[in-house]
């Protein structure tokens, strides 16, 4: 009977590829450019994968290809069907085998969530971020019982992500302890709050100047002209602010929890769960700083415990240890909802001049671009509405006499000197997108210029925000938080916002000293490849993980097993990444 045995251990230089094959190095995925090396090498492993199908079949216990296999199939989503097949020509294991191997990876994966989370002996007073969301799933069945049901799942998930030593070599240690943390936030009992703490500097202001024309300069070089030398030209990224380092996080997954953060008592039996799974007592892992990252709902309700429980002398009662951050991408996307549906107007209505009408000139239907289901889709039609928007005020600065139905727009960019394209691009923003012309189109005769203006303004800063969050310049997107903080005062649905997110750029901005707001502030996003302009925020990757546990692995046409789901699948999600290459390249085993 096949099982998870281990491997021959020694192995001589004479079969070193079988060798590696045992010891689990057998196959992997690498792109070869070269074609001739590519059949080459695609024979040569040909030869070695016959060798391991005949070893496996003569000795089940040389199994390391077959059990990487079979855990690879199960992570790709290969069909039992399929796996037996493969299982009955050599290629892979049994499905049990692999279910076997993921109890035991799911074992260690346990163990190392401890050993991340214990006190460390250099900064025991700190512990690592924890980023944690909701799961809701249907758990359904197709034959109904007595006890035996359709239910919702309401649960929790999360990650631990693990400060960089590089970022924490720059800071001073002894800022970064709850006793810091706890003297800051005493102090503002006492600090005048002053609306001038959240309006932009001069030297942010000049920035968001540079911001719109790099946001000017990217629509004309796209679609209307190009600068005949980039240097001298407007560059279309503004000026960086403060980077974060791109370097690949350490992301350790927690095991998917029964408790649902939904409500105060909830988010209380959350905590008690993360506490145990960390290993640690009540007393250390509650006596310690805990920076966490949630979505505005959790923050409410952990702020609910807390006026519940105070006052209260025990750590794991007042639950003062955890320091909650907005998720960066959540808030993005209901902001620039409610923006988009106040400027999305109403498609019914042909006197209606709302971004409706650029949207349904582009093709795309406008009562589908606001799903709560696809926020991703949303800001993408955001951005061609906004870029549509500023390719029109250039073609108006290019060609003023112009008709689109007698001089239409190139199909292609024409090339035009350095000089020209700046002269082309300061003038749009002195025309369009500057506060003098915001000023002068509100007391104008032409109400509907003034829409359009105020329509790019904020539009630009939805703009703003995500490429912010793309190339990791947290100091760019707090810039965008700070015109925030205004703005959700007078735009309908966003009440809590308006208190919570100026309460988190006053945290980072003012209140917090700098090494410890430096650490918040710089474990806000991170890089997932660890390449440059792959940034994305931390309730972002755990949205995309969701997804993968939610849909994926719960739709396998076996039916919803939640038991399954948290035992096998939630602590190896990150399997897909090694086992799930790219279809849109060649690849070849290696």
């Amino acid at each position: 009977m096949d099982g998870p045995e281990e491997a021959v251990d020694e192995i001589g230089d004479d079969t070193r590829e079988e060798g590696e094959l045992l010891e689990g190095e057998g196959i992997s995925y690498v792109k070869e450019k070269d074609r001739h090396k590519l059949a080459i090498h695609q024979a040569h492993r040909v030869a070695v994968t016959v060798c391991s199908m005949l070893s496996f079949v003569r000795n089940r216990r040389h199994n390391s290809l077959q059990l990487q296999n079979a855990v690879r199939f199960l992570a790709c989503g290969v069909s039992e069907r399929t796996n037996e097949y493969l299982h009955f020509l050599g290629l892979t294991s049994s499905r049990q085998t692999a279910l076997d191997a993921l109890r035991a990876l799911t074992s260690a994966a346990e163990e190392r969530l401890k050993t991340v989370m214990a006190l460390l002996p250099l900064r025991p007073a700190l512990g690592p971020f924890v980023c944690i969301d909701n799961l809701d799933m249907q758990e359904k069945v197709h034959m109904s019982s007595i006890g035996h049901r359709s239910m919702m799942f309401h649960g929790t998930w999360g990650y631990v992500h693990m400060p960089s030593q590089e970022l924490l070599d720059t800071l001073d240690g002894s800022k970064l302890d709850l006793t810091t943390y706890q003297k800051a936030l005493n102090e503002v009992k006492t600090m005048d709050i002053d609306p001038a703490l959240l309006m932009p500097s001069s030297e942010a202001s000049e920035h968001y100047h540079w911001v719109m024309k790099s946001q000017i300069a990217t629509a004309l070089k796209k679609y209307l002209r190009k600068p005949l030398e980039q240097e001298g030209a407007i560059p279309t990224e503004p000026p960086v602010i403060d980077q974060i380092s791109c370097k690949s996080p350490e992301i350790h997954m927690f095991k998917l929890m029964d408790e649902s953060d939904n409500s105060a008592e909830g988010i209380g039996q959350v905590m008690e769960a993360i506490q145990i799974q960390s290993g640690l007592t009540p007393e250390e892992f509650f006596s310690r700083l805990q920076p966490m990252d949630a979505d505005l709902g959790t923050c409410q309700n952990l702020k609910s415990l807390w006026d519940i429980r105070y006052p209260s002398d025990e750590p794991h009662n007042s639950l003062n240890n955890l320091v909650m951050q907005l998720g960066c991408s959540h808030t993005l996307w209901n902001i620039a909802q409610t923006i988009f549906t106040k400027h999305l107007g109403n498609s019914s209505n042909e006197d209606d001049l709302g971004a409706w009408r650029t949207l349904s000139s582009l093709g795309i239907a406008p009562e589908k671009v606001i799903q709560k289901k696809d926020f991703t889709a949303m800001i993408q039609h955001m951005e061609k509405v906004h870029e549509s928007t500023l390719v029109l005020c250039l073609w108006k600065i290019i060609n003023p006499k112009a008709k689109s139905e007698l001089d239409p727009m190139p199909a292609e960019p024409k090339t035009i000197p350095t000089e020209e394209g700046n002269s082309i691009i300061n003038k749009c923003y002195e025309k369009f997108c500057s506060p003098h012309a915001r000023d002068k189109a509100a007391v104008g005769a032409n109400p509907k210029l003034h829409n359009v203006l105020i329509r790019l303004h904020e539009f630009s800063t939805v703009i703003e925000a995500n490429r912010a969050m793309k190339a990791g310049d947290v100091g760019r997107l707090i810039n965008v938080w700070k015109i925030w903080s205004f703005m959700t005062h007078s735009l309908p649905g966003l009440t809590h916002y308006s208190c919570y997110l100026p309460r988190l750029v006053l945290l980072l901005t003012h209140i917090l000293p700098e090494s410890l707001s430096k650490l918040l502030r710089h474990n806000l996003l991170f890089s997932p490849s660890g390449q440059p302009s792959h940034f994305v925020a931390k309730d972002f990757f755990l949205e995309n993980q969701n997804y993968w546990l939610k849909y994926f692995y719960n739709r396998g046409g076996i039916g919803t097993d939640v038991n399954r789901l948290k035992q096998l699948f939630s602590m190896n999600i990150q399997l897909w990444k090694e086992f799930d290459p790219s279809i849109s390249q060649e690849f070849s085993f290696a």
